[in-house]
């Protein structure tokens, strides 16, 4: 997708796998497949770790610094999981190429909410996430002073934006809405992650642009989606990043 005139590039498919590049910063918001496209990448964003956001770390480590030597290498991490992740790299099988060409104590850093990381082009800033386990959001920019281009929620209940609204004061705001059947609210809340009606809820109240839903099932029904929707005609301008099958291998929303 072209967002606020940034490209976007990835896959996001609740449970399954979420990864975006964003080649304008040189910069992937979190890694749950990989492809030449998000190899090529030298900063990788994480919202959380849970395994559809990280499977295709491994992947990522490999090809990065195989095929483009010479560049940065780093992995941003929720502070409480940089010690574990870093372990669980140090003794992953058969990683021995990547251990010898880069230090991975160095690679992998920690973050926490206010956090600011300098990428190529910009820089990108740590948002607090209402999920079950260490999470964070991300809005990227221009400069640290400019309004974000776009802002990655990443997994979490939409209730944390009805409190702090200018944590989506973007551009773009791309948000996890990983329920959208009408009879699935209560499952999205009791799990924390958004749903349709919630963030239909919000539309008026929000301050970003344009709203991009992501995260969907597999089994995304659109009409009812659209239905949903169709309640609210003000706020920002809303688009959906479409499940596309992964057994494509396309990266197209």
């Amino acid at each position: 997708m072209d967002l606020a005139g940034v490209e976007v590039v990835g896959t996001s498919i609740a449970a399954l796998a979420t990864a975006f590049a964003v080649p304008r910063y040189r910069t992937a918001v979190d890694m749950g497949r990989c492809s030449q496209t998000l190899a090529a990448q030298d900063t990788v964003l994480l919202t959380h770790c849970h395994s559809d956001h990280v499977a295709g770390l491994v992947a990522w480590l490999s090809a990065h610094t195989r095929r483009h030597t010479g560049r940065p290498t780093r992995l941003v991490v929720p502070a409480e999981r940089r010690e574990p992740l870093t372990r669980a790299l140090t003794v992953w099988p058969d990683l021995d190429g990547v251990r010898r060409r880069v230090d991975l104590e160095a690679v992998i850093v920690g973050a926490r909410p206010g956090d600011t990381v300098e990428l190529a082009s910009g820089v990108a800033r740590a948002l607090p996430a209402d999920h079950p386990v260490p999470s964070l959001g991300w809005a990227l920019a221009d400069s640290v002073t400019a309004r974000p281009r776009l802002v990655f929620s990443g997994d979490g209940a939409p209730r944390l934006y009805h409190e702090q609204p200018e944590l989506l004061d973007a551009d773009v705001a791309i948000v996890d809405c990983s329920f959208v059947s009408e009879g699935s609210r209560v499952a999205a809340r009791l799990s924390a992650h958004g749903h349709a009606a919630d963030w239909n809820d919000l539309r008026p109240h929000m301050r970003c642009d344009e709203l991009v839903l992501a995260h969907l099932p597999a089994d995304l029904d659109p009409e009812e989606l659209s239905r949903t929707f169709e309640l609210r005609s003000t706020g920002p301008t809303l688009a959906a990043w479409w499940p596309a099958p992964v057994t494509t291998g396309s990266e197209s929303p």
